[in-house]
């Protein structure tokens, strides 16, 4: 009985240390790291006989809340960094993402990278070209054709289903502004465009 319980005891406490940090699925801070407690030190005291140093520059901790383990109670993470929108153009965790990456990366006139936010099976917009002559004239237009702004605006993403989103936005190239519409669909852990059309243009 003792060695079982001595064969359960790391698996014990390996599964708290996950518990306390939400199962390992978000970014925790332990609640004993030493700059959670950061705070202003008095002066040193110059020894008589020596100059004072120049402090204009020394910095300075802001007042803040302590933090404290009762504080922390609920999931025992402070925070988690923000959503990298460039992921690398094969992972995007949102439609917004996706809408974000596709953007910026025509901007930077990163084709491969822009071809890749497209699902496999992407509906070309017009039927007089397949989807995949499409998708070419797309990563040559990235290449070597106008350049957009890398933000778009007004973009506004809606549900379409449970796997679908329709994401409308206007994107900027130069003086001209086109009113887009992208469909995406989830695509195991990410989502892919699956249909592009212009709005209006103005």
């Amino acid at each position: 009985m003792l060695w079982s319980f001595r064969r359960l005891t790391p698996v014990l406490l390996g599964t708290l240390v996950l518990s306390a940090c939400g199962g390992g699925a978000r970014n925790c801070v332990d609640p004993d790291e030493p700059y959670l407690a950061a705070r202003n030190n008095a002066a040193l005291q110059v020894p008589a006989g020596l100059s004072n140093p120049d402090r204009s520059a020394a910095l300075t901790i802001p007042a803040g809340e302590t933090t404290s383990r009762s504080s922390m109670s609920g999931s025992g993470c402070l925070a988690a960094p923000p959503s990298y929108f460039r992921s690398s153009g094969t992972v995007a965790r949102s439609p917004e993402e996706v809408v974000a990456s596709w953007a910026q990366a025509w901007a930077a006139r990163e084709s491969d990278a822009v071809v890749a936010l497209y699902s496999t099976g992407f509906v070309a917009p017009t039927d007089t070209s397949g989807a995949t002559a499409w998708l070419e004239q797309r990563r040559e237009q990235v290449a070597t054709g106008p350049v957009p702004d890398s933000m778009v605006e007004g973009l506004s993403v809606e549900p379409d289903g449970p796997d679908r989103r329709v994401a409308t936005f206007s994107q900027k190239f130069g003086v001209n502004t086109l009113k887009k519409q992208l469909v995406l669909v989830r695509e195991s852990s990410s989502w892919r465009i699956v249909e592009e059309k212009v709005l209006e243009v103005k």
